[in-house]
């Protein structure tokens, strides 16, 4: 006999998540970015919060919906048992990656600056092309000073935002087929948009995850979403830019050089 999914015992969760992400937002209290002796805060605790939860949340839902059947890839799981323990493990991480990406989301509504640092500007196609090319030996150039994010990031980071969008809006129809009626059309539509978006994601977190947490060069930023901080040489040697704007507002002691490599 089947037991109950929490997509179905549960549904309220996936609603009510959202509204703990936005509550948390009008609640929490922002840093701006500072220079602190030999250090510099980077992200804030309400940042570190945002990103763990959207970016675990994110990468869970990934590995259980792969699981269960994904595109052209057939269900790993066979059926019954490991079947149901797939769902729920996709209901717990969909909950966390909501309130994550609606904690986010009200967070850059309450200050747009903090979306807009994320953008990309009229340097993007040409600082990534050299962040690359530098990256992997290619060619020798000159790095500009970055600022916070370097404009690679903020290309990838158009794509994380339009694969966040549309596996939400397809997500939270999926869940209230649980719920309600919703109409098979809408829903053979819905199934399919969800897994391209979800690929979409693949081919942003694998990245991510190596160029932000497996290459050494990274490890200090792996580092700061959790203590929140880089040092000052650090700053100044990878985001020369970003530690300008910081030392223009506040520490105009603290110098600043171009860098000739970039950070992964």
């Amino acid at each position: 006999m089947e037991r109950a999914l929490l997509f179905d015992s549960m549904t309220w969760l996936i609603g009510l998540a959202p509204f703990l992400g936005v509550l948390a937002a009008g609640l929490s209290k922002r840093r701006d970015p500072r220079v602190e002796g030999d250090r510099v805060l980077r992200h804030d605790l309400p940042a570190m919060v945002t990103h763990w939860a959207h970016g675990l949340g994110t990468v869970v839902l990934l590995g259980s919906g792969i699981a269960l059947g994904f595109l052209f890839v057939p269900t790993l799981l066979g059926r019954g048992q490991p079947v149901w323990t797939a769902m729920d493990v996709h209901f717990v991480a969909a909950v966390v990656f909501l309130f994550g990406t609606f904690y986010y989301g009200a967070n850059a509504v309450l200050a747009p600056k903090r979306l807009k640092e994320h953008l990309p500007t009229r340097n993007a196609i040409e600082y990534t092309r050299r962040h690359y090319g530098l990256l992997l030996g290619f060619k020798k150039l000159v790095m500009p000073p970055e600022r916070k994010y370097f404009e690679s990031e903020k290309v990838a980071y158009l794509m994380a935002a339009t694969g966040t969008i549309v596996i939400v809006v397809t997500g939270l129809l999926k869940v209230a087929a649980h719920a309600m009626n919703v109409p098979a059309g809408l829903m053979a539509v819905t199934t399919p948009v969800h897994d391209l978006a979800a690929l979409l994601m693949i081919l942003f977190i694998i990245p991510h995850i190596i160029f932000g947490a497996v290459l050494p060069s990274s490890w200090p930023i792996l580092r700061s979403m959790f203590t929140g901080y880089v040092s000052v040489d650090y700053a100044r040697h990878e985001h020369a830019g970003w530690l300008k704007e910081i030392g223009s507002d506040g520490d105009e002691s603290v110098p600043v050089k171009k860098t000739e490599r970039p950070a992964a």
